[in-house]
Protein backbone atom coordinates (compact mmCIF):
# COMPACT_ATOMS: atom_id res chain seq x y z
CA UNK A 1 0.00 0.00 0.00
CA UNK A 2 2.81 2.44 0.86
CA UNK A 3 4.47 1.79 -2.47
CA UNK A 4 1.27 2.72 -4.29
CA UNK A 5 0.95 5.93 -2.28
CA UNK A 6 4.57 6.85 -3.05
CA UNK A 7 3.95 6.23 -6.75
CA UNK A 8 0.80 8.38 -6.69
CA UNK A 9 2.58 11.14 -4.78
CA UNK A 10 5.44 11.08 -7.30
CA UNK A 11 2.97 11.25 -10.18
CA UNK A 12 1.17 14.17 -8.54
CA UNK A 13 4.43 16.04 -7.93
CA UNK A 14 5.51 15.53 -11.53
CA UNK A 15 2.12 16.72 -12.76
CA UNK A 16 2.34 19.77 -10.53
CA UNK A 17 5.75 20.69 -11.93
CA UNK A 18 4.47 20.29 -15.49
CA UNK A 19 1.41 22.49 -14.84
CA UNK A 20 3.53 25.19 -13.18
CA UNK A 21 5.96 25.09 -16.10
CA UNK A 22 3.16 25.40 -18.65
CA UNK A 23 1.51 28.26 -16.80
CA UNK A 24 4.84 30.06 -16.39
CA UNK A 25 5.66 29.74 -20.08
CA UNK A 26 2.20 30.93 -21.10
CA UNK A 27 2.46 33.94 -18.79
CA UNK A 28 5.86 34.88 -20.20
CA UNK A 29 4.53 34.53 -23.75
CA UNK A 30 1.53 36.75 -22.99
CA UNK A 31 3.74 39.42 -21.40
CA UNK A 32 6.28 39.36 -24.23
CA UNK A 33 3.56 39.47 -26.89
CA UNK A 34 1.91 42.40 -25.09
CA UNK A 35 5.17 44.32 -24.84
CA UNK A 36 6.30 43.77 -28.41
CA UNK A 37 2.87 44.38 -29.93
CA UNK A 38 2.40 47.45 -27.74
CA UNK A 39 5.80 48.87 -28.68
CA UNK A 40 5.10 48.25 -32.36
CA UNK A 41 1.67 49.91 -32.14
CA UNK A 42 3.14 52.84 -30.18
CA UNK A 43 5.84 53.40 -32.76
CA UNK A 44 3.35 53.07 -35.62
CA UNK A 45 0.81 55.51 -34.21
CA UNK A 46 3.33 57.66 -32.29
CA UNK A 47 1.57 57.15 -28.94
CA UNK A 48 4.56 56.24 -26.84
CA UNK A 49 3.38 54.33 -23.73
CA UNK A 50 -0.37 54.07 -24.35
CA UNK A 51 -0.74 50.82 -26.32
CA UNK A 52 2.02 49.08 -24.38
CA UNK A 53 0.36 49.81 -21.05
CA UNK A 54 -3.11 48.92 -22.32
CA UNK A 55 -1.92 45.59 -23.69
CA UNK A 56 0.08 44.80 -20.54
CA UNK A 57 -2.96 45.46 -18.34
CA UNK A 58 -5.17 43.45 -20.71
CA UNK A 59 -2.67 40.60 -20.50
CA UNK A 60 -3.27 40.14 -16.78
CA UNK A 61 -6.81 38.71 -17.07
CA UNK A 62 -5.76 36.80 -20.17
CA UNK A 63 -2.98 35.13 -18.19
CA UNK A 64 -5.40 34.22 -15.41
CA UNK A 65 -7.87 32.70 -17.89
CA UNK A 66 -5.07 30.73 -19.56
CA UNK A 67 -3.87 29.50 -16.15
CA UNK A 68 -7.34 28.27 -15.29
CA UNK A 69 -7.78 26.63 -18.70
CA UNK A 70 -4.45 24.80 -18.57
CA UNK A 71 -4.95 23.72 -14.96
CA UNK A 72 -8.46 22.44 -15.54
CA UNK A 73 -7.42 20.58 -18.70
CA UNK A 74 -4.49 18.94 -16.93
CA UNK A 75 -6.61 17.98 -13.92
CA UNK A 76 -9.23 16.49 -16.24
CA UNK A 77 -6.55 14.40 -17.94
CA UNK A 78 -5.24 13.27 -14.56
CA UNK A 79 -8.75 12.30 -13.43
CA UNK A 80 -9.30 10.43 -16.70
CA UNK A 81 -6.08 8.44 -16.24
CA UNK A 82 -6.98 7.75 -12.63
CA UNK A 83 -10.43 6.49 -13.64
CA UNK A 84 -8.96 4.15 -16.27
CA UNK A 85 -6.45 2.77 -13.75
CA UNK A 86 -9.23 2.09 -11.24
CA UNK A 87 -11.26 0.19 -13.89
CA UNK A 88 -8.36 -2.15 -14.65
Amino acid sequence: MAQSEDKNRGFFNTLLVVVIGQVGCLTILVVLASVFLGLWLDSTFNTKPMFTLILLFAGIPLSVVLMLFVSRRTLARMQEKNDTKEKE
